[in-house]
């Protein structure tokens, strides 16, 4: 019985090589020694059953194709902006006020909005339609639609700009 499990295994693994490549075969390789594993001590229900097991782990390769588990990643560099960013929504917890614009508050953090204001060419308290006015003739100007046919380095100012545009109307809103 040992043996047919081992041709078994061997026809399985080349198929899945010639369909999926080397890699997905050789990742495929634990469930291939189960597979062995149940045909050598189960042999003949294994092999009685074999066709309703391997329709049942291509369908699950076929729904974990769809949807990918997400990937965890342990070890990430950080910038000065995720610094700020995590001080922007967490608040400083040793005491002081961040320089940055932001400071503890007992309610919640508080975000300086005066950079957005700013950004939109508008005086701070401004109303709704003075913003939205001005945001949409900033994104006229700024669309990257316009300058498709561009220089790269200007069209990626214009793409930063329009960004920097829409998160500030999103942060008034």
């Amino acid at each position: 019985m040992i043996s047919i499990a081992l041709v078994l295994t061997a026809a399985i693994f080349l198929v899945i090589a010639i369909l999926f490549g080397m890699n997905r075969a050789i990742s495929a390789l634990p469930v291939l020694f189960f597979i062995t594993l149940l045909i050598s001590f189960f042999g003949f229900i294994v092999i009685q059953f074999f066709p309703i097991i391997l329709i049942f782990l291509v369908v699950r390769y076929f729904i974990n194709k769809k949807n990918p588990r997400k990937k965890t990643f342990y070890y990430q560099s950080y910038t000065q902006k995720d610094f700020e960013d995590m001080f922007r929504n967490q608040g400083n917890q040793y005491g002081g006020s961040y320089q940055g614009g932001y400071q503890n508050n007992p309610f919640g953090t508080f975000e300086d909005k005066s950079k957005y204001y700013s950004i939109l060419g508008v005086k701070e308290g401004a109303t709704p339609e003075e913003i939205k006015k001005a945001y949409r003739d900033l994104a006229k100007k700024h669309h990257p639609d316009r300058y498709a046919n561009a220089d790269e380095e200007v069209r990626e100012m214009h793409e930063r700009k329009f960004k920097e545009i829409n998160e500030a109307y999103e942060k008034l809103q």
